[in-house]
């Protein structure tokens, strides 16, 4: 086969290609990789510390589950809070005074006026008793006029003996004079002059005797008389009593209010002291409470106490205090300072805050169930949200705060809540 011509080739650029490196796709990468490093060295950095509080402390717990407060300085009023009732201060009860059938002139509900009749008691044992007494008493008082008059007459009788004899003896004594006379010149004779002196001395011992007589019948008149007297006026007594137990038998209202429980029904046979009913004076009003025994040795009658009446404050003072405990508390009276307040109910409740007495310038926490849990023995300091145990002593408490004696600074913040669950605790973490 003749020699055939050679075919020509054509060349490609392969043989000029050169490859060329992805600088900046490196850098870029080398770059994000830097950052990333930067971070977890600034995250480290900042984390560091909180992540060595936790894992130094035994808990942790959220803020939301805690409640804080502020240890801080200044004056402490130290006071009870407790409910009360609205009572009356003047409600008397009224009772039956003797035995019989009861008659009411009122219902429950009605005003009244002080001396009002609002019920009588009809009772013809007395009524009848008293008539009987009456007439005694007219028949005594008679027979002691009586007896006056007869004194009266014996003594009138008793002082004209006394003067007949005055008169015979003054007679008798002229006599003697005119008979001494006659026997010194001897115009009678011894014998007659002897019956003279002998006459003066008879009449001059009846002058005597009638004296004497009349004194000691005064005497006897006037005991007489005295006995009649005394029988007069125990008689007298024994009327009045019944007479007392007469207008008793109309119950009349001692003050001015209104009617509160009618305790029996009209016409109902009563005994004697038997309750009939009751009447309030809705102008004097006071407010009982119950009190804890822990506070009994602190109470003592005239504390200023605060009423609080539809989100009102009142001035009260405690006037009276219970010396017996009855299931755990004291009963305490509390009387309004100023005017009473109007529209006040009977049994209303209230809210009463007793002031026992006001610190000056102490180192005090608002008071939380901290106290209680813990037994006033520590508490929870916060510090760079770590909370660490302390033991404190706490003083005089209020309703909204409590004194810290020792173991707290002003400045200082705490858990108030409960850390019954921390008991055992020494330190906890306290996250956000």
């Amino acid at each position: 086969m003749p020699n055939s011509p050679k075919l020509a080739t054509i060349r490609d650029t392969s043989a000029q290609d050169i490859q060329i490196k992805d600088s900046n796709n490196h850098s870029t990468r080398n770059i994000s990789i830097a950052g990333g490093v930067l971070v977890l060295v600034l995250i480290g950095w900042f984390l560091f510390p909180a992540i060595g509080k936790l894992l130094s402390s035994e808990r942790t717990i959220s803020l939301r589950q805690i409640q804080t407060a502020q240890v801080t300085q200044g004056d402490l009023q130290r006071d009870i809070a407790v409910q009360g009732r609205v009572i009356a201060a003047i409600s008397p009860t009224l009772f039956a005074p003797s035995n019989g059938t009861v008659s009411l002139k009122v219902k429950a509900g009605d005003q009244v006026k002080q001396g009002d009749v609002i019920a009588t008691i009809d009772s013809p044992e007395i009524e009848s008793e008293f008539a009987q007494q009456k007439a005694v008493l007219e028949e005594t008082e008679l027979e002691y006029r009586r007896q006056e008059i007869v004194i009266k007459t014996a003594l009138a009788d008793n002082q004209q003996n006394i003067e007949l004899a005055a008169v015979d003896f003054e007679l008798a004594t002229k006599n003697k004079d005119r008979a001494d006379l006659n026997i010194k010149i001897k115009v009678i004779s011894q014998v007659e002059f002897e019956q003279t002196q002998a006459e003066l001395k008879k009449i001059a011992l009846q002058h005597k005797h009638a004296i004497q007589n009349a004194e000691l019948q005064k005497e006897n008149y006037e005991f007489e008389l005295q006995a009649k007297k005394l029988q007069l006026d125990r008689q007298q007594f024994v009327v009045s009593e019944l007479e007392r137990q007469v207008k008793g038998l109309q119950i009349i209202s001692p003050i001015s209010g209104v009617i509160g429980n009618v305790l029996v029904n009209e016409k109902d046979a009563v005994n004697r002291n038997a309750a009939v009913m009751t009447v309030v004076d809705l102008t004097a009003f006071e407010v009982e409470v119950n009190i804890p025994e822990t506070y009994a040795d602190d109470l003592g009658v005239g504390l200023k106490s605060q009423i609080t009446i539809d989100d009102e404050i009142f001035m009260g003072e405690l006037t009276a205090i219970s010396p017996e405990v009855t299931n755990g508390q004291v009963s305490g009276r509390i009387r309004f300072e100023q005017p009473v307040p109007t529209g006040l109910r009977q049994n209303q409740r209230v809210s009463t805050r007793i002031l026992i007495e006001s610190r000056d310038n102490v180192v005090k926490v608002q008071r939380g169930s901290f106290v209680e849990t813990s037994g006033g023995r520590y508490v929870f300091v916060i510090q760079d949200d770590i909370a660490t145990k302390r033991e404190v002593q706490l003083g005089a408490r209020s309703v909204s705060e409590i004194e810290i004696v020792s173991g707290l600074q002003a400045g200082e913040k705490i858990i108030i809540s409960s850390v019954e669950q921390y008991a055992d605790i020494q330190q906890i973490y306290i996250s956000k």
